[in-house]
């Protein structure tokens, strides 16, 4: 700091700072942490390096001590989220300036890798990677607008992020993917000495698949919502409910695999991937269907403990894990339970909603308990940021989150009681019998009913939802010429 305050930085000052911001904000000191990450990238700002229009595809071979610190700014901004918002228009917030996406820069470099699909490495590729994390954590910061476009609209934060997302996997290079290196056919041992490629890969598949889920968290979506007075599209509830399931499900299969590999995890970013899944299946251990809340209550108490051991490491981890478990408790039956001591049928929960936002928002849930450590003095550390609650239960009506207890966003006021989402199961052959004996037709037609099906009808099946998938698969695998 002193050689900042006269004026004789040089790259290690820059380096200093992102250390200092790392220790900070696993202290829980986030303001102090911003600081130190938005003085280094005000700092490097000023700095011209040659050669960064480059830097996207040869990071893992660079040895530019200048371009590495950069990249490491960037990514260091990325992952903590501090900044509320790239929109904010402070000359200090040089998020914007360092953001892969919006930086000339960096745009030329990401359209050359998606048009030549360069073989960008490891790091590169985590690069982009923390981009897209600090647009999920905006999009979960950032909620509270009136005139908030609902997620399907083409203008809205969702379809953005949605869209980032699905061009982030594009720019990949195939030898990333999970069927090309794949992590459950190494050994132990072999994981352990080739760290330096499997942490950032591990990484790098949790954050992709948690994106998803902040998107489509249900909470995140009801904010959204709250002034939508309108029929919720069907076709958006299901959509929604495949990735929150798919994405989540992905994560707990890598849980899983680090258990079985005894891979030791090191980045705290996967701890905040595992809380948000975390919230998911707490949600989802209230539905009635038993098998459904049973295998959502294994999976909360496996993100529970994954987060536990990961908090020997990172103190603000342990913070994550002792929210999530004050989440847990702060649900209870709306109007208490009935007199033999089990819900009833459609019992409707109520939960804190402060503390289930503060866990989805990074720079919230790492925060320490008390803000008078962070920067601020005794004048103004009652009016900081870390002290507002923008999202407070008084603001936000429980009949507008009536999501404890149901499957995704289904619970939501504006979706329709018992709506069809896929067609029952039936056959040709049945709607071919039901035309000829109209007796039959209410029996086969009805949409909230699955059908019975002998073994000899089977070659005149529909597809059901396992066969497009299984057939989508076999047509991956064609070789085109």
């Amino acid at each position: 700091m002193q050689k900042i305050t006269v004026g004789d930085v040089d790259i290690s000052q820059l380096q200093t700072l992102c250390l200092l911001s790392i220790l900070e904000f696993t202290a829980g000191n986030i303001v102090r942490a911003g600081f130190f990450t938005n003085t280094a990238s005000y700092l490097i700002q000023n700095v011209r390096l040659n050669g960064l229009d480059t830097l996207v595809n040869n990071l893992d071979e660079e040895r530019d001590e200048r371009k590495l610190c950069y990249a490491s700014i960037v990514m260091l901004q990325n992952l903590q989220g501090t900044v509320p918002s790239r929109h904010s228009g402070s000359p200090f917030d040089q998020r914007s300036s360092t953001s892969i996406f919006e930086d000339t820069t960096w745009q030329e470099s990401y359209l050359k890798s998606t048009v030549e699909k360069l073989d960008i490495g490891i790091i590169s590729a985590s690069m982009y990677t923390t981009e897209l994390w600090s647009l999920a954590c905006e999009y979960a910061l950032v909620h509270d607008k009136m005139d908030t476009l609902p997620p399907w609209h083409p203008q809205s934060d969702y379809t953005s992020v949605t869209y980032r997302h699905t061009e982030h996997e594009s720019c990949m290079p195939l030898r990333f993917r999970l069927h090309a290196s794949n992590f459950a056919d190494h050994s132990p041992s072999d994981l352990s000495t080739n760290r330096s490629y499997w942490s950032p890969w591990l990484s790098f598949q949790m954050v992709w698949h948690a994106v998803p889920c902040m998107l489509n968290h249900p909470f995140l979506l009801s904010l959204r919502l709250r002034n939508f007075r309108r029929t919720m599209p069907q076709s958006f509830l299901r959509i929604s409910f495949e990735q929150l399931t798919l994405h989540s499900g992905w994560i707990m299969h890598f849980i899983e695999l680090i258990q079985l590999k005894e891979f030791e995890v090191s980045d705290p970013i996967i701890g905040h991937c595992v809380a948000i899944v975390g919230t998911i299946y707490l949600q989802h251990s209230f539905v009635e269907d038993p098998v459904f809340s049973t295998k959502a209550r294994e999976g909360f108490t496996l993100c529970l403990e994954f987060l536990r051991g990961l908090s020997k490491r990172w103190s603000h981890v342990d913070r994550m894990a002792q929210k999530l478990e004050q989440l847990h408790n702060s649900i209870l039956p709306e109007g208490g339970l009935p007199v033999d001591g089990r819900p009833s049928t459609r019992q409707k929960w109520t939960v804190n909603p402060q503390l289930l936002w503060n866990i989805l928002v990074y720079s919230h849930v790492s925060k320490a308990p008390n803000p008078a450590t962070d920067i601020f003095g005794p004048g103004l550390v009652h009016d900081t940021a870390a002290q507002s609650e923008p999202v407070s239960s008084g603001e936000i009506r429980e009949s507008d989150l009536a999501l404890i207890g149901s499957a995704g966003i289904s619970g939501h006021r504006t979706v329709v009681p018992e709506c069809v989402t896929y067609p029952s199961e039936q056959s040709a052959h049945q709607l071919s019998e039901a035309s000829r004996h109209p007796s039959t037709v209410d029996r086969v037609m009805h949409p909230t009913q699955s059908v019975s099906l002998g073994t000899e009808d089977q070659d005149d099946l529909f597809l059901q939802m396992q066969d497009y998938g299984k057939a989508f698969e076999d047509w991956l695998s064609l070789s085109i010429p």
